[in-house]
């Protein structure tokens, strides 16, 4: 079975509304920034279906949402996919539901309040089945069947792996089911492997108490006592008793338990000295997974709850850990919820086990919920990798076509006073082919759970002035009558189209990604660079930079000077701003300058121009589209006077 819905009321961060998680049956990955509410989701689980080494959860004020304790918290988890044995064990409790109510379910309702009449005040908790709560009560050893392993973010591995009283390696060993075999008690002659812990614990107290040394001081000091100490007519003897052995059985099996350490054989390995903690985490998570490993050797249902595997651990082992975890939830009966903030670990996860938490929200990426066709789950899984899976993370998400907009972007964006950074935006760069396809991440199937996250897709218009072909495929072209047909030729320009035709290229392109949270930005002209040039070759100031940086990554230095005085004879030569633009543009079609190097440049010159401007100025000279692109997706109206 699989625990397929969570629903969480007046916990943490969730209020009285309506919260309901999906989980699918196998690996669950939460992703989104800190404080979304990915833990409380995970510490609602536990503390409703408990874990496997048996530790206490106390409820505290914190656990109410905002700390009122006049409220009650209620949490509903979901089971479906029983087998047989989980029917017979949670027979008196099922739901039957569907069509003709075949589906049998299991419902846990958790309910807890603070009786604040007690000083202090008292937390009482309460456990119903059904789904409404009024179904039978679930027995001890059914809530067993339960338990889930947790590995906790965060973790003290230096400590967890030390012996000690109560130390976290002894406890989870003790819960182990093999930990009990073997035999309880030594007779002469017996084999000491034949011993469980508890016959190794009695034997050991035995030995100690016995050890002829020890009889023999014990003797000594009874004869000291008695010969300098008391009168002839006393009856005293002295026994040398080993400490724990009055203990109950279990307490003596712990007590043995708490002298172990967890520790690298330095003979076998090739690590020198104190261990890192990168290492003494792998050993941490280990020594939790057994718990995990005897629930599936014993047949039980496996639930297993991880926070931030990722900890102090480097990015190879990152990916062996998870891609072993989905494995595993994928091959045998086991339920897998974890959270992360690592976008390695997003990236090499099946995109339909993520869910994205937002503001106490779930939004699971599974093919029901989303607007994503087969294909897409296909491309994005083979594409989506460590630098673009940051969109999962992100607050805002700018999707952009090709190196260009990757490179200039953020520092325009820092250059208006919207930094990138500052509102936790993702660029990504999909190239010139996959646009569409990740901005259907953020769209679902129904528009009453829209995902809040405000998406810019930046794409070109990819329709020529008249003048370009001309100036910028080929000199013959300089009379509409040399060009190709247009049915063969690959390139469009403005007079191809009427003005409804226009529109309707211009819908089509923005309706194939726009939709709710999606905005797409076309580029008012042509391309990201003619656009840049048709804007900012109006203005004195921006054409020495935009000019600078065309000749520095199209020549060697000793040439520049020369090569650019004769750029700019060649643009004051030309009448209009189309052909002005459409012969700076003309650099990068017949290859004499690379985009993401011209890019990459044209960023540098910018901020050395601007950076101690006021950002209104740099508004005034740039693409507009940009502008309101990086707006959406900045909460931002500053340049609105600016924007066309």
């Amino acid at each position: 079975m699989y625990l397929s819905e969570l629903k969480i009321k007046n916990f943490r961060c969730f209020d009285d509304g309506d919260y309901v998680i999906k989980f699918n049956n196998g690996l669950n990955v939460l992703v989104g920034e800190n404080d979304s509410g990915k833990s409380a989701i995970i510490d609602a689980i536990r503390y409703v279906l408990g874990t496997t080494d048996m530790s206490w959860n106390k409820l505290t004020p914190e656990d109410f949402y905002n700390e009122d304790t006049s409220l009650e918290i209620d949490i509903v988890c979901k089971f479906q996919g029983l087998n047989i044995e989980e029917r017979s064990a949670f027979l008196e409790c099922l739901t039957y539901e569907g069509e003709n109510e075949k589906n049998e379910c299991l419902y846990i309702n958790w309910k807890a309040r603070y009786l604040n009449t007690y000083n202090p005040p008292r937390a009482l908790t309460r456990i119903t089945t059904g789904y409404s709560g009024s179904g039978n009560n679930i027995s001890q050893e059914a809530r067993e069947l339960l338990r889930t392993t947790y590995l906790h973010a965060l973790r003290d591995a230096y400590s967890e792996m030390r012996s000690g009283k109560n130390s976290r390696l002894s406890r989870v060993m003790q819960n182990i089911s093999s930990i009990d075999t073997g035999n309880d008690s030594y007779n002469y002659g017996d084999n000491l492997d034949k011993l469980s812990l508890l016959g190794i614990a009695n034997l050991s107290n035995y030995l100690l108490s016995n050890h002829k040394a020890l009889r023999e001081i014990n003797l000594e000091m009874t004869k000291i006592i008695k010969e300098k100490m008391l009168l002839e007519t006393d009856t005293f003897n002295t026994t040398l008793e080993v400490a724990g052995s009055n203990l109950n059985d279990k307490r003596k099996v712990m007590s043995l338990l708490e002298k172990l350490d967890l520790a690298v054989d330095k003979d076998s390995s090739s690590l020198m000295g104190k261990v890192g903690l990168g290492t003494s985490n792998l050993m941490s998570m280990a020594c939790e997974l057994l718990l995990h490993k005897d629930s599936k050797n014993n047949n039980k249902p496996c639930f297993l709850l991880i926070e931030e595997p990722e900890a102090h651990i480097h990015a190879q082992r990152q990916l062996k850990l998870i891609q072993s975890l989905e494995d595993d939830s994928e091959t045998n009966n086991i339920q897998v919820i974890m959270t992360t903030h690592s976008p390695l670990l997003a990236s090499v996860i099946k995109l339909s086990n993520i869910i994205i938490v937002k503001k106490g929200r779930t939004y699971s990426l599974s093919k029901e919920y989303t607007n994503l066709c087969e294909d897409d789950y296909v491309y994005l899984e083979k594409y989506l990798d460590a630098t673009k899976s940051n969109l999962f993370f992100a607050r805002s998400v700018v999707i952009v076509e090709g190196p260009g907009e990757a490179l200039l972007l953020p520092t325009i964006a820092k250059l208006l006073g919207c930094s990138f950074t500052n509102y936790g935006v993702s660029l990504i760069d999909v190239r010139s082919t996959g646009l569409r396809r990740y901005a259907r991440i953020f769209q679902r199937q129904n528009d009453k759970e829209l995902l809040d996250i405000h998406v810019s897709c930046i794409t070109d218009r990819d329709i020529m002035p008249d003048c370009a072909p001309h100036i910028c495929i080929n000199e013959n072209f300089n009379n509409i009558e040399n060009w190709p047909d247009k049915k063969i030729r690959n390139w469009r320009v403005e007079s191809d189209f009427s003005d409804d035709e226009k529109c309707r290229y211009l819908s089509n392109i923005e309706s194939k990604a726009s939709g709710q949270s999606v905005k797409t930005f076309i580029s008012e002209h042509w391309t990201l660079e003619y656009d840049f040039a048709y804007e900012g070759l109006q203005d004195k100031k921006m054409t020495k930079i935009l000019t600078t940086s065309l000749i520095n990554v199209s020549y060697k230095p000793i040439n520049r000077d020369v090569k650019n005085k004769e750029l700019n004879n060649m643009l004051n030569s030309y009448k209009t701003i189309e052909e002005k633009a459409s012969y700076f543009y003309s650099y990068f079609t017949s290859k004499k300058a690379s985009k993401a190097d011209f890019a990459q440049e044209l960023s540098i010159n910018l901020e050395k121009e601007y950076s101690d401007k006021d950002s209104n100025e740099i508004a005034r000279v740039i693409p507009k589209y940009l502008i309101e692109a990086i707006k959406y997706v900045t909460n931002g109206a500053k340049y609105e006077k600016y924007i066309k």
